[in-house]
């Protein structure tokens, strides 16, 4: 089994053709001075090992300039297992989650839901069969149904899981801000 955390689950996506945030990674904070950042932006601990970032108060939002940005770095670097940290522009649209499993019963199947901190409280998560009609059935929203569209065409690369949350929709464009992927 191989992870790809954040950073490598979006270049793997990437590549694949999903647009992603921008974001760049750093572990000291004297790189934050070299940074050319456009604020507000989002700063996120970085790990292998911390799969919900929310769970260790490991997400900064809305900072707005480099003295705010160096004191959420200190904060986020002392988490356990901080490999670094990814800072992000701040995007602002509707959340959602993503998903893609491997089952025994049923193939590929994908989720879908409010995403971001809204997934814990709502639970309203919707999977389907990966297929067009799966697909169809569950969301009529055209950007977010050609994503998903491209989650299925992943079924051949060796994916046991992948999770987006969130992909935020932002001027009829999905960006995708936050990701992981389980290989078999």
């Amino acid at each position: 089994m191989k992870v790809f955390a954040e950073k490598e689950a979006e270049g793997f996506l990437k590549k694949k053709g999903f647009d992603i945030v921008d974001s760049v990674f750093v572990n000291k904070e004297k790189e934050l001075d070299k940074l050319k950042l456009k604020f507000p932006v989002v700063m996120k601990v970085s790990s292998k090992k911390i799969v919900h970032k929310t769970k260790v108060n490991g997400i900064r939002l809305g900072l707005k300039n480099l003295s705010q940005a160096k004191k959420a770095f200190k904060e986020l670097i002392k988490i356990r297992n901080a490999e670094g940290v990814l800072i992000q522009e701040q995007v602002k649209g509707k959340e959602y989650l993503l998903g893609l499993k491997k089952t025994d019963d049923f193939g590929y199947v994908i989720a879908f839901g409010k995403g971001g901190s809204k997934v814990e409280k709502e639970k309203k998560v919707e999977f389907r069969v990966c297929n067009v009609k799966g697909v169809e059935e569950l969301i009529k929203d055209k950007s977010i149904r050609l994503v998903l569209d491209k989650l299925c065409k992943l079924t051949n690369s060796g994916i046991s899981e992948l999770d987006i949350n969130p992909l935020i929709i932002e001027k009829g464009k999905a960006l995708i801000v936050d990701s992981q992927i389980v290989f078999l």
